[in-house]
Formats: C-alpha cells, structure tokens, sequence
C-alpha cells in the first residue's frame, strides 16, 4: 500500500509575531503595519518541519501556499491537507474543501503569532457545517487544539486512509454469521466494501484447490524447527502447514492485496488439503498481512482498524467472560508471535494437533507476555459499534480450549463488557490503544463503548 500524502497549505502570506508586538510602548497603534510580516521561505520551512513531526511515520508531505482562489485550485492533489491560516480570504479555504479530501486547520499558539486567519477559519468552518449538514454529508474538517490533538487527527485519517486502501482476499465459503444467516455473511462483506471501501476479491474452493494442488510439496521440519516445544505428534507430517503458508503468500501477491481469509475451520482447507491454516495465518500476520479466519469477514474488519490503529498484529481469539471475579480468558490458534509492526520482538510458540481436531496437525500456543493488552470485538450485523476493552494480560494457560489461550484482569468490569457485548470473534493487541482505537473508529463511523 502506498503511503498516505498530506499537502500543506500556507494559506496567505502575512503575520505578526507576538513578541514583536510585545516591544510596542501603550499599546501605540499609529503605524500597526510596521508588524506585519511575510511567510518567507525561511519561515515556510520552519512550520512545514514542525508539521512534518508531528505526523505518523507512513505519510508523505508536500508544502505550497495559497493567497488567492486561482492558487487554491492550483494546489496538487493529496490525500488530506493542513491548513495554516493567514491573512487570505475564505474562498481558499472553500476551495481546498472541495478537493473532497480531509482538513486539519493547524494554528501556532497565540503566543508565538497573530494572524488575520484565526478570523477566517471559523467562518469556513462555520459555514462548511451548515451548507454541508443541509447537503447531508460530513464536513470532514478537524481544528487541532494542541500538537497531541494535531498527531491524534493525522494517526487516525491515517488508519481510515488505510482501511480505505485495502484490500482483501477471501478463499472459501463466507462465515454465516450473525444469526447464522447465509444471505447476512454474504451482505457483510457487500457493507464492508460500500462503507469503508475495501476492495474485495473472492476465491472458491474448486479454484483454490486446483492451486494448492500444483504447488508442490511443503518444508516437514519447518514448523517442528521453528517451535520452541515441538508436541505435534512424531507420525504426523506438519508439511502441508507450512506449504499452505507459501500458498496463501503466493495468491496475495497474484491478487495484489494486504489482507486475507479463508474457511478453514472444517471445510476445504481441512478436509481435501489435510491441514489447517494456524501456521500461515499466524505468519502472515507476522509478515504485516492483516489475515483472519474461518472466513470471518467481520473480524477481519476489527482486527484491520485494531492492528492500523494500534501498530501492532492482532489476535483473533475467542473470548469466555467470567464476571465474578472480572476475568476475560481468550482463546484461538491464529495468533501472530510479532508483538509490534514497531520493532522485531516476538513470542515464543509451541506446536501441537490442531486442538477441534486431534489428527490434523497443527495448532500453535502462542506463549504471551504478561502486561496490558487492548481487546476489541466489532458489531456482526452493522458494523457500526465497537467494544474496546483495557485489560492486564495475567498469565498463559492450560484449559481444555484452543491453543494460544491466556487468563486478562479487566478492571472496568466483565459485566458491563457482558452488556456492551459485540462480535463472536474478538481480536488482541499487546498495549493500551484504546485511544487511538476510539479515535480511528471515530473517523469510520463506528461507535466505540471502552471498558
């Protein structure tokens, strides 16, 4: 995926700078003129740098100025733009508007400049909130408060830029899921792409047969190697586990896409392929390939706006809610071991049987760190409302459940996430991105309950 571009835009030329305005003696205004400065190159690289770090690293910049409507519409296109107000006029900002891209109105403190602009943004945004909420659509513009607030806007266009950028490849029969309704699994990956854009392409089993088929023979000891733990049963073959990896890996790139499902939970991929998807799914994860399964559209969903917010690979997992003691234990064995997209940390892992069923191989425990963690799970039906809950992971475990399984504390209580419930599946990420989860959810339409 390409990165995003943000244009910055110096709207106008002229300024004051409050200290100098601080030297003139009682307030005398006879000559106010002698303050008014102009954006020079010097000063244009100046704020362009301040702007620039406080971006999210996947961002390209470009800075330009804009005095009247003619250089308004001149100005290149881009993905989202910063505007700098000066003295121009509000047509510049109309302009910008209607490039249909968003708008974060930047502004340098009061204390540092004045400027005829910090009069002209209201009126634009003023008037963009009425002439638009009268059109029914959303004005799209973001004033920055402060440079936290500025970085906290850019990351979650970013995430939005993101998911509207992706793409998805699918293998298999969709999840039926919610109400276990054929005709709904399929409408959710419609509403996926007519609400976020996604672009989705869909393998069928026969197709995806044939491919596997041709591949070839898989590594044996790739995974036996690799595990920490090799508790796979000495007469099985874990061949075709890591062939399937190298499979999937070959049809996303055929495809072109960044993210991926398949329907592996007793169907194809089990049933003619003789082998589950726990190992590539947990690798492509690793690799940066946001990737789901069982088909399940919907959780693919949470865990493409959990991991772009947060940075991090997610987990999809099963949760088991235990409220007496407020106590969320998860369970799958998809589980990336990468901790960050940030750095190269990972978990260890130990191979096994695939837990549901015992002559396949294989499932991985993903042995997980103790410390917080940030779990999500998104509405099946709407995809309109998301739990986030803040949690300490505890401990891994041993229950008789899916491979990777860890106990987490919830301290805002498992009751109140038993009655905000959303989703089957949920997805994990190591560290509190509550905020940056809400704030991406924000820019996407979806109601966010934290817990």
């Amino acid at each position: 995926m390409k990165n995003m571009k943000i244009g910055i835009v110096f709207v106008g030329r002229i300024y004051t700078p409050s200290a100098e305005e601080k030297k003139v003696k009682d307030c005398d205004l006879s000559d106010p003129e002698k303050l008014n400065f102009v954006t020079d190159d010097g000063f244009k690289k100046k704020y362009a740098k301040i702007i620039e770090d406080l971006l999210p690293a996947g961002i390209d910049t470009f800075a330009c100025e804009a005095e009247s409507e003619s250089d308004a519409i001149d100005v290149a296109e881009a993905d989202a733009y910063v505007l700098m107000p000066f003295n121009a006029i509000d047509k510049v900002f109309a302009v910008l508007h209607s490039k249909n891209k968003p708008i974060i109105i930047y502004t340098a403190p009061f204390d540092e400049i004045w400027s005829y602009g910090n009069v002209f943004y209201p009126y634009f945004m003023r008037d963009v909130r009425k002439i638009d909420g009268y059109m029914g659509i959303e004005p799209d513009v973001f004033l920055a408060e402060s440079e936290k607030n500025f970085t906290d806007i850019a990351k979650a266009l970013l995430v939005r830029y993101r998911i509207n950028n992706t793409k998805v490849l699918c293998i298999g029969e969709a999840m039926y899921e919610p109400y276990h309704s054929f005709n709904w699994g399929y409408e959710i990956i419609r509403l996926i792409q007519a609400k976020f854009g996604i672009k989705w392409f869909h393998m069928g089993k026969d197709s995806f047969l044939k491919e596997y088929e041709a591949f070839g023979e898989g590594d044996p000891e790739l995974i036996r190697k690799l595990a920490k733990n090799d508790r796979i049963p000495k007469e099985y073959s874990a061949a075709d586990c890591e062939k399937a990896h190298r499979v999937y890996r070959k049809l996303i790139k055929d495809y072109g896409v960044n993210a991926f499902t398949v329907n592996c939970l007793e169907s194809t991929v089990h049933t003619s392929c003789h082998t589950t998807s726990c190992f590539a799914l947990s690798q492509l994860n690793d690799e940066g390939v946001i990737a789901a399964c069982e088909a399940d559209a919907t959780t693919l969903m949470d865990m493409l706006i959990t991991s772009y917010a947060s940075g991090n690979p997610s987990f999809m997992l099963n949760p088991y809610l235990f409220p007496m003691d407020n106590k969320l234990f998860v369970s799958h064995c998809t589980s990336p071991t990468r901790r960050s997209y940030e750095n190269d940390e990972t978990d260890e892992f130990n191979a096994y049987a695939y837990f549901e069923m015992r002559t396949l191989p294989c499932g991985l425990q993903i042995m997980k760190q103790p410390g917080p963690v940030t779990v999500t799970g998104i509405s099946h039906d709407k995809l309109d409302r998301m739990v986030i809950v803040r949690g300490n992971l505890i401990r891994n475990t041993a229950f008789p459940s899916c491979r990777t399984q860890v106990v987490i504390d919830v301290p805002g209580g498992v009751k109140k996430l038993a009655e905000n419930y959303e989703g089957r599946h949920w997805a994990m990420v190591y560290g509190d991105h509550s905020e940056s989860i809400a704030n991406a959810n924000a820019m996407l339409g979806i109601e966010s309950v934290i817990i």
